[in-house]
């Protein structure tokens, strides 16, 4: 048996849940360890300032359950990692235990910076950064009147808002005179601070705290550099992070302030990899170095890591973490940036354009030699991912500089005549932009008529050859939800242990009606009808084709089925039928679960990983004999006269706090789903974001979209970074809720097998160039509507 993969991931927050999250929907059979000296889940550091004002409690604030780990087969240690044995492939943790490791990945973050004023000791000093500072600060305020915040980053900022907002005196002290100056340039700052101001907070330019005084412990008033003397009751430190680099630097591992990675997140020891506020990042157009400290680059810093561990990142696409989106609100006003902006000391070659003044607006873009490198948006951030449109393409905008904030002149429709592609909003996965390029293209010249309803279709690699291998192989049914991979190592989706296949040797991906192939560079090949896959090439598989991998050989089969004909899908019970595997690898498991209605069961998902996984994740909703409907993460049934309101009308039902909750989609109709009360579904949740995703009438049925949403959209536990085509049944979770999309209504699936679609007519995106169905309202591969 191959050698089992060990992933070591150090720390516990957004970064390494996220990284952790790959690691396993990507090898079910890999060994996982989490070591963190904070036994806590990872919390919403955006959601702090709503805590701090009362909106919401402190169990909101959990970004994943208490169950995270078990629920994933990861074993978790409470300790904390001191040293690190590069040679040996160790760390020393301080419990004295040695944990060795294939791959290890830093993601233990950063500390606040604090000062070394005397009077921090004091009742009433804290900094801001975490859950327990802010729980400090909660327990403070029964007996404070007056309120010194020192700092210009965001926490600050977001701390003086909701403090003032909930009637305390605030003074906000600034070492010099302009906020978070990494990227706000001065008027941005000043319209910011002008905001503070009208409010009611005591701003201070050019001061810092040189003393805190107290009496009887407690905070009363504090010095500050200029002499000044400020009555206070408590003190709020805002002023900035420092990564945690003493042991990693100890191991000769290469470190600034932050520890320095290269596009993969590698460092520069081998196997080693770092995410997350640890880091320190390299703008390539300055040189200039910078830790980020925020969620969202986080997040993407920790998929480019996890991919990069697993060797399987996309570096044809590579998501350039200089050009990040970066949006917050800053004192009440929206705000947006991309890229660099601010413009570097000596500005040589770079021009400032900068749109006509607005009431509470202020909005640039930075050119150099022409081609933009950064834009910065305050009060109105709509045009901000227009602009990361061409910062990411390196589109020269010369031609039309002077009209790019003019009120007739829309960059958008400039740069799809420019053919420009779609901006870079998140770290790829190896071939995930190829292959949805591929089956979009070819799903408009093969969809089937609407008119015509088509049965389920299940897709099966049957074994053929040779036969001492088909004899210990099953058939195979392909998942229309996850990647299927094919290979002799352990935790593929198909282990087949051959020595003519190689450890991974080849996936096969279901996107948008189509199973796509491809080759993992393996040793000995893989080939469709005797033709070998050469390099990059992604074949969409029909009908009857043979498929070989190395020396062993598949038929690939489609059937279409009534669901209550399909081996998968019984009246009565529904059992998930494992993997093909040679024997003796991993005992089959199954899953009884019962329909979701009287007349046909639900649609089920085709293919279950080798590895043991969590009892869990094979739930499903089941039917109770009074016709009401269970959900696995409810705590009450819904009642059957609403589930009859779902047989002709798509529909959501959301679990909030233990309670199915049922959202009718309107036919034909966007629907978006968030925070904002202007959306047609609202989830009141901090972990979702205030327009958090949509769902798309298509064709060929509803799609669902992220929009850019602080946590993204999983379906069936994956996450989505396009448009995904729903099926009923599916699973979706958005932030800390879990969604079940419900769809009774005839399906329209792919061509059925040996049949071919009438000629249909198409249009062409203006955005991306992919054709469309004559009757698409929306691109199917970049959404732009048409």
């Amino acid at each position: 048996m191959a050698e089992r993969q060990s992933f070591l991931i150090v720390g516990n927050g957004i970064a390494g849940v996220t990284a952790t999250e790959i690691l396993r929907n990507e090898d079910s059979a890999a060994e996982i360890t989490v070591v963190a000296d904070d036994p806590f889940p990872v919390y919403y550091r955006p959601a702090l300032k709503d805590y701090l004002g009362g909106k919401i409690r402190e169990d909101k604030l959990w970004a994943r359950p208490i169950s995270f780990y078990q629920d994933r087969q990861v074993r978790f240690l409470n300790d904390r990692v001191v040293g690190i044995e590069v040679g040996g492939h160790s760390v020393l943790l301080r419990s004295g235990q040695t944990l060795g490791y294939s791959r290890l990945l830093l993601a233990h973050g950063a500390r606040a910076s604090t000062l070394t004023c005397p009077g921090l000791d004091l009742a009433g000093v804290t900094t801001l950064r975490t859950v327990a500072d802010y729980q400090r600060v909660l327990r403070y305020l029964n007996s404070v009147r007056r309120v010194v915040i020192t700092g210009s980053g965001t926490l600050a900022l977001e701390s003086i808002e909701t403090l003032r907002h909930r009637g305390f005196q605030v003074t906000h002290l600034l070492r010099r005179r302009s906020l978070w100056s990494e990227v706000l340039d001065p008027t941005a700052s000043d319209l910011v601070l002008q905001q503070e101001k009208r409010d009611g907070v005591d701003v201070r330019y050019e001061q810092e705290i040189a003393e805190i005084v107290g009496q009887n412990g407690q905070v009363s008033s504090i010095v500050t550099t200029t002499g000044a003397h400020i009555p206070c009751e408590a003190v709020l430190l805002g002023i900035g992070i420092e990564p945690i680099i003493d042991f990693v630097k100890s191991a000769g591992i290469a470190c600034g302030r932050g520890v320095k990675v290269d596009g993969g997140m590698r460092t520069n020891a081998p196997d080693i990899y770092a995410a997350g506020d640890l880091i320190e990042t390299a703008d390539p157009l300055t040189g200039r170095s910078r830790v980020i400290g925020q969620w969202y680059p986080s997040i993407q810093q920790a998929r480019a890591a996890a991919y990069s561990m697993l060797d399987i990142l996309d570096a044809a696409h590579e998501f350039r973490f200089g050009n990040f989106y970066n949006a917050s609100m800053l004192y009440g006003l929206e705000f947006a940036s991309v890229g660099l902006s601010t413009l570097p000391k000596d500005g040589k070659g770079y021009q400032e354009i900068v749109a006509d003044p607005q009431p509470r607006t202020y909005q640039k873009v930075i050119l150099k030699d022409g081609v933009p490198v950064g834009m910065l948006a305050l009060g109105d951030r709509r045009s901000v991912l227009t602009f990361k449109r061409a910062v990411d393409a390196g589109v020269d905008l010369s031609p039309v500089a002077a009209r790019l904030f003019a009120p007739d002149f829309k960059l958008t429709k400039w740069l799809d005549s420019q053919e420009v592609p779609p901006p870079v909003l998140g770290v790829s996965r190896e071939g995930a932009v190829a292959i949805n390029k591929a089956t979009y293209t070819e799903r408009t010249r093969t969809s089937p008529p609407p008119d015509k309803p088509q049965g389920l279709i299940e897709a099966i690699l049957v074994p053929v050859a040779p036969p001492k291998v088909k004899a210990l192989l099953k058939e195979t049914y392909l998942s229309q939800t996850s990647v299927v991979t094919i290979g002799r190592a352990e935790g593929m989706s198909l282990t087949v242990g051959h020595s003519s296949i190689s450890r991974r040797h080849a996936e096969i991906v279901y996107a948008n009606g189509r199973y796509a192939l491809r080759d993992l560079q393996s040793k000995n090949g893989t080939s469709v009808n005797d033709q070998r896959l050469d390099a990059d090439t992604i074949v969409l598989l029909k009908q009857g084709d043979t498929v070989k991998f190395g020396d062993v050989s598949f038929a690939f089969q489609t059937q279409k089925v009534d669901p209550s004909a399909s081996m998968l899908l019984s009246k009565h019970n529904l059992h998930l039928l494992s993997n093909g595997v040679i024997a003796g690898n991993v005992a089959p498991i199954s899953a009884k679960v019962s329909p979701q209605n009287g007349n046909a069961p639900a649609k089920t998902f085709l293919l279950q990983n080798a590895s043991p996984i969590a009892p869990s994740a094979l739930w499903q909703p089941t039917l109770n004999t009074d016709g009401s409907v269970f959900f696995p993460e409810a705590s009450s049934p819904l009642p059957a006269s609403i589930v009859a309101t779902m047989r002709e009308t798509p529909a959501l039902v959301a679990i909030i706090q233990g309670r199915p909750e049922v959202f009718l989609l309107k036919q034909g109709k966007n629907t978006t789903i968030g925070r904002d009360k202007e959306n047609p579904v609202v989830l009141a949740d901090i972990s979702i974001s205030r327009r958090h995703a949509e769902l798309l009438p298509g064709p060929d049925g509803i799609y669902i979209r992220d929009l850019e949403s602080s946590n993204g959209v999983l379906v069936n536990r994956t996450r989505i970074d396009n448009p995904y085509r729903l099926s009923h049944g599916d699973r979706i979770t958005i932030g800390n809720v879990i969604i079940y999309f419900v769809d009774q209504r005839p399906q329209y699936g792919a061509v059925a097998p040996g049949t071919s679609s009438p000629p249909a007519s198409h249009k062409q995106c203006p955005r991306c160039g992919s054709e469309n169905s004559s009757v698409a309202r929306f691109c199917q591969m970049c959404a732009a509507p048409l």
